[in-house]
């Protein structure tokens, strides 16, 4: 079979004083509808979707430092300890812990993540605690406790939305390319030994992380048709994410790896 997708060179907007990168516009229209189509569950379940928007600052320190230090851990060491990689030598460079622009992984992204939302939802539910006793004596309404799988269960439900906007963003910028392949969706001129060389094709591994992330949109918008108990989806998004992640990362490139 051969490989139909043309090559294309990475997606950028060039507007004279300023230059706009496809990828970087890809991830912050993926986090504003990720964001609103959390809210509106939030808001459908009868929880604060205020509690929400905030929480997604806190988010996004988690997916670029939490990004960053699990590409620098787990994929490119030798520039934090110094070492040798591919023939070239690398002095180390603590600072590189810092240069959070410089290489993402989306595994450092969630873990980092989850944890400062767990965080957020512990320290918004001690503030309604602490606000409860002098609501009561004041005689109003109660505030309801922040429950972390409440929440959570809103924030994965758009996660789908902001991770398939996200690696569409990868796509246009090709910065995960694969194996070599003649794949019917596998692309022209991105090989990472061959880049521009448009007879030679490979996967593009954020097309296909795309492609499951923006199904799953679907598949989420439809079970939510029917009341589930807390904590489904952050169940259920993950456990059906592993098995296509696993899949994926067979179609990586040996180079890429520590």
């Amino acid at each position: 079979m051969i490989a139909t997708l043309p090559f294309f060179p990475p997606v950028k907007f060039d507007l004279g004083f300023l230059e706009i990168h496809g990828f970087g516009l890809m991830v912050a229209l993926g986090l504003y509808l990720g964001t609103e189509m959390a809210m509106r569950k939030a808001a459908r379940d009868g929880l604060d979707p205020d509690i929400i928007n905030r929480v997604v600052t806190w988010m996004i320190v988690g997916i670029f430092v939490g990004g960053h230090l699990g590409h620098a851990f787990f994929y490119e060491p030798y520039k934090l300890f110094g070492g040798t990689h591919n023939g070239v030598s690398y002095a180390a460079d603590p600072l590189y812990l810092f240069k959070v622009w410089d290489g993402l992984s989306s595994f450092g992204g969630f873990i980092v993540t989850a944890f400062l939302c767990w965080l957020f939802f512990r320290k918004e539910n001690n503030r309604v605690k602490r606000s409860n006793p002098t609501r009561q004596k004041e005689g109003k309404e109660l505030l309801f406790p922040v429950r972390a799988t409440h929440y959570g269960d809103c924030v994965i439900y758009g996660f789908p939305m902001a991770f398939g906007f996200g690696r569409i963003g990868c796509f246009m910028a090709h910065d995960h390319p694969g194996l070599q392949s003649d794949f019917f969706l596998a692309v022209n001129g991105v090989c990472r030994e061959a880049w521009g060389n448009e007879s030679i094709a490979c996967h593009d591994l954020g097309l296909y992380e795309a492609m499951w992330a923006c199904s799953m949109i679907f598949v989420v918008m439809f079970l939510d048709k029917k009341v589930r108990f807390p904590g489904f989806y952050l169940a259920f998004i993950p456990m059906v994410y592993a098995p296509f992640r696993i899949f994926f990362d067979s179609l990586r490139t040996a180079d890429v790896r520590y």
